[in-house]
């Protein structure tokens, strides 16, 4: 049977939820009305969750072995983070604390009223994108030496600016170096040595780009968004048809494809094992 949701449309949906048991499933109903929320009828969806999902938000009633295995490997590098809710039992604390994460957090059902939606404001705000996403699961699942830490972070927005600066992409390998104190050909070796993708840190850099870009489209205009990541337009655009296989204007029209083509992109080059 294919999977199915229902609801909303994907390009104004915020959280995916899933919950087997009809209690449990009535309290997280109650806790978001009001949020924009899909009920996902199947697990599938989850593995393949529309491109618009902030968060997912799995509940759970019994902590058995099949779920704390499908959570385990379910979601994949670029899937929004994931809230599980749970009964706080001694059995499910044994099985959930060690899945905790940045990517997967944990809400127990009797603290849900007060904590549910802080946490899914935390893990999914600003509409964060999947490259976002990405930089999120890459540091929590590997080990880098802090320099290609710090790098991540700054390509895929992790760091937030106690100063409230928006946050903007580096597009210059040899000006992240910089940022990291390392030199343009060092930070790269380390990145091949490192990082579980097959793919060179300045085409990293232009994912990281093209998708803000793409995303800031929808608050300014482009003249303003290549200022910003001061870029040419023409440069911005014949990346976008490399990357993403569409121009800008197709990109503006429809900015779902350009997600879709960066999730089949990692795909392509991930690589557990560098």
């Amino acid at each position: 049977m294919r999977a199915v949701w229902t609801g909303m449309q994907s390009e104004q949906l915020a959280y995916l939820l899933y919950c087997r048991d009809k209690g449990l499933r009535n309290q997280l109903n109650g806790l978001l009305a009001g949020a924009s929320v899909e009920r996902a009828r199947s697990r599938r969806v989850l593995e393949a969750p529309p491109t618009r999902t902030r968060a997912i938000v799995y509940g759970i009633a019994e902590c058995v072995d099949a779920d704390v295995k499908w959570l385990q490997s379910a979601f994949g590098l670029v899937s929004p983070p994931c809230v599980v809710v749970a009964p706080l039992r001694v059995d499910c604390w044994r099985w959930l604390q060690p899945l905790r994460s940045p990517s997967l957090r944990i809400v127990w059902a009797d603290e849900a009223e007060e904590r549910l939606l802080a946490v899914l404001r935390e893990v999914g705000r600003d509409g964060r994108d999947p490259m976002w996403n990405l930089g999120l699961r890459l540091l929590a699942d590997y080990s880098f030496r802090p320099p290609v830490q710090k790098a991540i972070s700054r390509v895929c927005g992790l760091e937030d600016d106690p100063g409230g600066t928006p946050f903007v992409p580096s597009n210059s390998v040899r000006e992240l170096a910089a940022d990291v104190n390392l030199s343009a050909s060092t930070l790269s070796r380390y990145w091949r040595v490192e990082v579980p993708l097959a793919c060179s840190l300045k085409e990293f850099l232009s994912w990281a780009v093209l998708l803000w870009a793409v995303r800031e489209r929808s608050r300014d205009n482009w003249s303003a968004i290549v200022d910003q990541v001061e870029v040419r337009r023409r440069t911005l655009d014949r990346s976008c048809v490399r990357l993403a296989g569409c121009t800008l204007a197709d990109a503006a029209a429809d900015p779902e494809q350009v997600i879709r083509r960066f999730h089949r992109w990692i795909e392509s080059v991930w690589n557990p094992t560098p």
